[in-house]
């Protein structure tokens, strides 16, 4: 009952929209769009299963998710990642050149961070694109010890703002960061 299970939800992936760059749509309803929960949505899973099942083709197809974002979403000055990519710039909160969201939503860049860690538990050893997954948590690990407050040792749910009013210290955002980072030291990425 379980590999029915995973096999019709593996088979949601399959069909699931994609980018041109061949990233899944956040939603079908919400078309073009990548935003960064959505890797981990999808992608542990996606790596889990395709490993248990024997279907080592599919992890193409996962690393293709993370280089999308990667591609896309990345903040030259900053490092940070911005929490959504409208491909077709049509969106409301899309900047209509770059596509890109307004802000660094710490916990969007959580679940980034952790989908990172958490595919890499099924990614092949010998994969081509393993070191690549490697690579974008060390280049994300910095810039999150940069963003850290240094009084709390916590983020701030909108980073990159600082204590700017309306913004605070993010429990769950801070939560994902350490799992994350510590997961990280402790697998030797």
């Amino acid at each position: 009952k379980f590999r029915k299970a995973a096999a019709n939800l593996w088979a949601q992936l399959e069909n699931q929209a994609t980018t041109d760059g061949g990233a899944y749509w956040h939603k079908q309803r919400y078309p073009y769009q990548i935003w960064l929960d959505g890797l981990f949505m999808a992608e542990p899973f996606a790596a889990e299963y395709s490993k248990i099942f024997n279907h080592p083709e599919h992890f193409e197809t996962i690393a293709r998710q993370f280089e999308q974002v990667e591609k896309n979403m990345i903040d030259s000055t900053t490092g940070l990642l911005y929490h959504g990519f409208d491909e077709s710039r049509e969106q409301g909160w899309a900047n209509k050149k770059t596509g890109l969201s307004p802000h660094f939503w710490g916990r969007a860049i959580g679940w980034y961070a952790m989908a990172l860690v958490e595919v890499l538990d099924y990614f092949p050893e010998d994969h081509p694109k393993r070191a690549a997954i490697i690579g974008y948590l060390k280049r994300l690990a910095p810039v999150l010890v940069k963003y850290q407050d240094k009084n709390t040792g916590t983020w701030y749910q909108m980073i990159g703002l600082g204590n700017k009013k309306g913004n605070y210290h993010e429990a769950s955002a801070s939560s994902m960061f350490v799992y994350a980072l510590l997961k990280g030291v402790r697998k030797g990425y």
